[in-house]
């Protein structure tokens, strides 16, 4: 099977424009690769991709179809390149369905002295092709329902490029499979990078002929920009950054799992439960706190927004700018989660901040689900910008702050245990502290992690009044270093009784009570 097809020839940029570009951000800095992969993560971060006519070659440079080590070179872009044209066409010829042997309906084959592990063999076959006739049949009704309003979807070679890459993909990856939502992903690519990709030159690439690129790069820019934008080599580079995206990046994992069925542990419902309890409660508590008396189920309401990146919320020329931003985050960063899919998510619930709080869970659903306009886009990329900035320097100065309290609490209760121990040495048979070894966290399972450090303190100062009161069973009336602690315990208490929970409210009084009983 080839994986040439003759592609439309409109809706394509300015070839010339594309070859300047290419020739400024790239060629001329071959001589430092680390610049040329900054460069274009800055132009994806400030959404100038398309301005530059630079796309199609960064995203090659964000999701490693193109590698930028140490030991990178045009002449290491060149090889990869065509190795991995080369196994992409291999791989789709073998994966063409060969001639099955054995019986469809998983009965015995016409040959009697075949043996049970052959015609288990032959067999499977068949279960194969079952399986991949109706994973055809799915990709295909998904394609031609895909971008019905986009003129260049309407045309067969593209429907065919579509069902032919998520066909392969799910032959090759048997556990990932097709999912519905990864047309739409592979969509946007196909409308994103066709418009970047023309007629080479050169119907052949020969070492002589790539040893000229090499040696004067500027002055074969043209030819350079063609061969890595050969229409004829289209399909093979559009499933290779397909496949990286779903694989080598782990967005195959947002596919995993019904969201539907509460009980399973899919990484997307992990994700989207960790934006809102954690991010979404420490960027506004008053949004958070709607969530969760509205009940809304977010694991539902959102998974479009993950499955499709944000391709059904926005117009496509504004999903490229989305996207743009999206892989170049990855790029830098390199979480291998794509975190700034979570602060987009973030700046979106933002933008519709006091329509939701508005409505009850099936109106926040009807605003989610139908999200209005944003014009310019890029104002919700600057405000997923400052959430991300905000959000790190509150994490960064917990941090801190949970540091420096943590070193004092120890230094005081150094300070203490050596008083105590000058005013009161221990003696032999003492009773344990009936409050053993106390955990914050269990005063109230909910705890808000600012007030940790406050309770912290407070079982500190439980435990060595218990310890001054109660060792021994000793009559410690009169003893005004024991009251003074007394008392301090009690306001303590006082204060913080609104973040405990009932049963110990009820263990701190009765310990209160005890201490009083014996001052």
């Amino acid at each position: 099977m080839s994986t040439s097809r003759k592609l439309p020839q409109y809706g394509k940029l300015d070839i010339e424009e594309c070859i300047k570009n290419f020739r400024i951000s790239v060629l001329n800095n071959l001589s430092d690769i680390p610049r040329i992969k900054t460069d274009l993560i800055t132009s994806g971060k400030l959404s100038t991709c398309d301005k530059t006519t630079i796309r199609a070659f960064a995203w090659k440079i964000y999701l490693n179809v193109l590698t930028t080590n140490e030991k990178a070179s045009l002449k290491v872009w060149i090889d990869e390149t065509m190795t991995q044209r080369k196994n992409v066409k291999k791989m789709i010829r073998s994966n063409t369905i060969n001639k099955l042997k054995g019986d469809p309906l998983g009965g015995l084959t016409s040959n009697s002295n075949s043996n049970s592990e052959q015609k288990e063999k032959d067999n499977s076959g068949w279960d194969d092709f079952i399986t991949q006739s109706e994973i055809v049949k799915m990709i295909k009704y998904d394609v031609d329902r895909t971008m019905p309003n986009e003129k260049l979807f309407q045309e067969p070679s593209i429907r065919e490029i579509e069902t032919t890459i998520l066909t392969n993909f799910a032959k090759s990856h048997k556990k990932i499979a097709y999912r519905q939502g990864m047309n739409e992903i592979l969509s946007m690519f196909i409308y994103a990078l066709f418009p970047y990709y023309t007629k080479s030159p050169n119907s052949k690439y020969t070492s002589d002929l790539i040893d000229k690129w090499v040696q004067n790069p500027v002055d074969n820019a043209k030819d350079i920009y063609c061969f890595f934008h050969d229409e004829n080599e289209f399909e093979s580079d559009i499933y290779t950054i397909f496949d990286n995206l779903m694989v080598k990046f782990g967005l195959s994992k947002f596919f995993e799992d019904d969201p539907k069925d509460t009980k399973s542990s899919a990484y997307f419902i992990k994700r989207i439960k960790n934006i809102i309890t954690q991010k979404l409660s420490g960027q506004d508590r008053a949004i958070y706190s709607h969530f969760q008396n509205q009940n809304l189920d977010y694991c539902m309401v959102f998974q479009r927004w993950f499955k499709c990146l944000f391709k059904r919320e926005f117009p496509e020329p504004d999903t490229c700018l989305i996207w743009d931003y999206i892989f170049a985050h990855e790029a830098e960063k390199n979480s291998g989660m794509f975190l700034y899919i979570d602060y987009i998510v973030l700046a979106m619930i933002m933008n519709v901040k006091y329509q939701l709080l508005s409505r009850d869970s099936n109106g926040m659903f009807q605003v989610i689900l139908n999200y209005p306009k944003i014009s310019p886009i890029t104002n919700l990329l600057n405000m997923a910008d400052k959430i991300a900035e905000d959000l790190t320097i509150i994490t960064n100065e917990e941090i801190k702050k949970t540091e420096t309290e943590k070193k004092e609490e120890i230094k005081k209760e150094s300070e203490n245990k050596t008083e105590e121990n000058k005013t009161q040495p221990m003696t032999p048979g003492t009773i344990p502290n009936p409050l053993g070894q106390i955990n914050p966290l269990l005063l109230n399972p909910n705890l808000n992690p600012m007030m940790l450090n406050q309770n912290m303190m407070l079982a500190m100062m439980m435990q060595q009044a218990a310890n001054q009161g109660l060792q021994n069973n000793q009559n410690i009336k009169g003893d005004s270093a024991s009251l003074s602690a007394l008392n301090e315990l009690k306001e303590l208490v006082n204060k913080y009784k609104n973040v405990m929970s009932t049963e110990d409210k009820n263990r701190m009084d009765f310990l209160i009570d005890s201490l009083s009983k014996k001052m």
